[in-house]
Order: structure tokens, then C-alpha cells, then sequence
């Protein structure tokens, strides 16, 4: 096999299978068909990916693999296999914030909020205790009762003392009861509703 890239091309055109097939069949691109025909194999990538590329297309194509893999190592040898670094994709850097600093947050700016508002309610006054809080010393010394008089009689006694004097004595002697002597009821009820009964008992 003189040229690989020829060779492919032949058993392609040999079998009629178009870009489009081969795509739908094995999934190769018509760009990466076109590089194999065409012996442009350090384009397509990394050494193993055109090695395993190389190797499926020939399969498919139904070609001699080993005569296909001896020309591949002759146009790609093995120390043409360089280091395969993966791509890496970078991403936005997002700034991550926890729940804990978002409540810590929150809560930090509510006390500032309430702390102002206080702040401008006892420059305003507003916060003053009422008066019948803060009354003064003397008012308060003013409103306790004052303790009565011995000298001073009482009143009420003094109207009573004097209502009792002015009660006739002939009253109130005729309202005194000999406590002494002992009443006793000797009226007969019964008998004088009932009238004589044997049955009767005297009752003294």
C-alpha cells in the first residue's frame, strides 16, 4: 500500500457510500472523511483518537487492517504521540454566599433599622415617661391622709355623744329592763282555743 489516503478513497467510491451515509452509518464527519483520503491525519488530533479513526473507517470500509495500521504507524509513528492535556472549560465564578451569613445579614440590618428608629423617638421626646410616673415629692407628700388629731375630738363621736344627750332620761329609764327578773308566759293558747279537755296538760 503505497498511499493511505488513496486507498481509502477507492474502497469508498468502490462501495458508492456517499458522506451522508457514512455519517448516518458510523457517525464520521464528512471533514474528517476528506482528512483521512487525503493523508492529513495530524490535523483530526490526538494519537489515539486517530488511531482508534483510522482503524473503525477501515473496518467499516471492510479494508486489510493490518496492511491499513502498518501504513498508519508509518505515517504516524509512536513518537509522534504527544501529551494529552483535556480542555478544560471554564466556568463563571459565581460568588457562593451560605444561608447562615444571609440571615446573619439580615438580622444585623433589622437591629440598625430599630436602633435608629429609637434613636430618633428619644431625640424627639417621644420616649418620656408619663406623669403620673414621675410625680413630684411634694404633690405625692399632699395627698397622703393626714393622721388624726388626738387633741381634736372626733366628729362622729361628737354627734353621737351628743344625739345620745339629747334623749329625754324619762325614755330611756322606761327602757331599761330588770334583767334580773325572769318573765314567764303561763297563757294557756290551746285550751282557750280547744276549751276544756281532759286531754289538757297544764303547762305550769
Amino acid at each position: 500500500m503505497e498511499n493511505l489516503g488513496k486507498y481509502f478513497l477507492d474502497l469508498r467510491e468502490q462501495r458508492g457510500l456517499s458522506y451522508a451515509r457514512i455519517l448516518e452509518d458510523i457517525r464520521i464527519p464528512e471533514r474528517q472523511i476528506r482528512a483521512l483520503e487525503e493523508n492529513r491525519l495530524f490535523e483530526l488530533g490526538h494519537y489515539g483518537f486517530v488511531k482508534a479513526l483510522v482503524y473503525n473507517y477501515a473496518r467499516y470500509l471492510e479494508a486489510d487492517l493490518d496492511a491499513v495500521m502498518r501504513e498508519f504507524f508509518v505515517l504516524m509513528p509512536d513518537n509522534t504521540k504527544r501529551e494529552f492535556i483535556a480542555q478544560r472549560i471554564e466556568k463563571e465564578k459565581k460568588i457562593m454566599l451560605s444561608t447562615n451569613f444571609l440571615w446573619t445579614l439580615g438580622i444585623a440590618i433589622f437591629v440598625a433599622i430599630l436602633g435608629s428608629i429609637l434613636l430618633y423617638s428619644h431625640r424627639q421626646g417621644w420616649l418620656q415617661a408619663p406623669d403620673f410616673f414621675s410625680r413630684d415629692t411634694k404633690e405625692i407628700a399632699a395627698e397622703k391622709t393626714p393622721e388624726p388629731d388626738p387633741q381634736k375630738p372626733d366628729t362622729l363621736r361628737q354627734r353621737m355623744r351628743l344625739l345620745s344627750e339629747s334623749i329625754p332620761a324619762e325614755n330611756s329609764s322606761a327602757r331599761v329592763v330588770n334583767r334580773s327578773v325572769s318573765l314567764r308566759d303561763t297563757t294557756d293558747y290551746i285550751g282557750a282555743i280547744m276549751g276544756e279537755s281532759p286531754v289538757n296538760v297544764p303547762i305550769n
